[in-house]
């Protein structure tokens, strides 16, 4: 994987018709891995050649560098984001005989677990897993801004006569199952988030982090997930080992909905990384909206025509994989398809939230209390000011200015 392939990726994809996927991955051929590198193109459904406008057929092949790939065609299902409706949980997972125990109430608190927040009771989605925040040395939680932020877009993208909505003062609780949240269920609070661009910018992460309160954890515990296998600290993978993730049939994940996913029956497979694609289901102001990212791992199941890789209420989980011998979280799950799944890089996730791995050792605490808010006039498509010295994150609209 190289820039030249990376920037290929988004050409193809600024070029193809409204609904298609790119990424470079192994081509598929009788539901098996071939491990040939090729040029994929993910759809929501496959037609025969023959139902295809002639200006809407994709290549055969492509060639990059003097090198020449074949393509190949994923049916992937409509791509959307994966916090589920409180609604429907009692039914929408009927396929399952019994609950994971990740929907209950888990304590010590560990990874691939339920969570909602208050900003957004009535939705459901999954805590990924603990870190640690650069800047403070405080233990956090991470997930996606969908799962616990109600309206995650850039200010700048959004109108002050519309809703004005923000998280200056929103409680994450664990279970998320349980709903309306009580105070008994509460871990911690919403400290940040990666805001959300809208098109035709690209975005890369999906991510939010919590605060976590002490009482929930355990050094001994925490770190792992829940119903996988392994009691070892997991690093973050690196660059390197992401761009070489292609065609790797040992990976794993744990969420809320679908439980724990692993092994050589029940596991996950890289399916390509430098993945570009719209995704539905952002909202902005409260209406549905499709924000577009680049750059993210895709996965599905090590039997490709299996489904489920992720399932509504997935999102936040973490994409682990097996990395020469050792297990490191790859991707913060963020949404998918019936037969495939995207993950934010955590190389990404580390840049754009400002996190480092956890390594069970003893850490700080965030001291809620010590929170600051500072308003200012108009809209901005600043992710971060800086305020006194301190590094202040976007956290929404609000009608007051109190400046810096």
């Amino acid at each position: 994987m190289n820039e030249n392939i990376k920037n290929k990726i988004q050409e193809l994809f600024d070029s193809t018709p409204e609904g298609v996927g790119v990424m470079f991955g192994n081509k598929i051929r009788n539901g098996e891995y071939t491990g040939e590198p090729s040029i994929v193109f993910t759809v929501e459904k496959k037609l025969p050649l023959s139902e295809i406008p002639s200006d809407q057929i994709l290549p055969s092949s492509v060639e990059i560098d003097g090198v020449t790939y074949n393509t190949d065609v994923f049916e992937s299902g409509i791509i959307e984001t994966f916090a589920c409706p409180s609604s429907v949980t009692s039914g929408c997972y009927s396929w399952q005989t019994v609950a994971p125990g990740n929907r209950g109430t888990i304590r010590p608190l560990k990874g691939g677990v339920s969570l909602t927040s208050q900003n957004l009771q009535g939705y459901v989605g999954t805590l990924g897993f603990l870190a640690v925040d650069t800047a403070t040395g405080a233990l956090v939680g991470v997930t996606n801004n969908h799962v616990v932020i109600a309206d995650a877009y850039y200010t700048s993208d959004r109108s002050t006569t519309g809703i004005i909505q923000n998280e200056t003062n929103d409680s994450a609780y664990q279970t998320g199952d349980i709903q309306p949240s009580s105070s008994s269920l509460k871990i911690g609070e919403v400290v940040r988030y990666v805001p959300i661009s809208s098109p035709p910018l690209y975005n890369q992460v999906d991510g939010a982090l919590l605060s976590i309160d002490q009482s929930v954890m355990s050094n001994s515990e925490s770190y792992k997930q829940y119903g996988l296998s392994g009691t070892s600290v997991m690093p973050f993978a690196t660059t390197a080992e992401i761009d070489a993730l292609v065609g790797n049939v040992n990976v794993s994940s744990s969420g809320r909905s679908s439980g724990a996913k692993q092994g050589s029956l029940c596991g996950l497979a890289i399916q390509g990384v430098s993945y570009v694609t719209g995704v539905s289901g952002y909202k902005k102001q409260g209406t549905s909206t499709v924000a577009y990212f680049n750059n993210c791992i895709s996965f599905t199941r090590v039997y490709p025509d299996c489904l489920y890789p992720i399932y509504p209420g997935d999102s936040g989980s973490g994409l682990i994989a097996n990395i020469g011998g050792v297990d490191k979280i790859v991707g913060l799950c963020f949404a998918g398809g019936s037969t495939l799944g995207i993950a934010a890089r955590i190389d990404e996730v580390v840049s754009q939230l400002g996190i480092q791995s956890w390594s069970g050792s003893t850490p700080n605490f965030i001291d809620l209390s010590s929170k600051k808010l500072v308003t200012t006039g108009g809209l901005s498509s600043e992710k971060t000011i800086t305020c006194s010295g301190q590094t202040l994150w976007q956290v929404g609209l609000i009608n007051s200015i109190s400046t810096c």
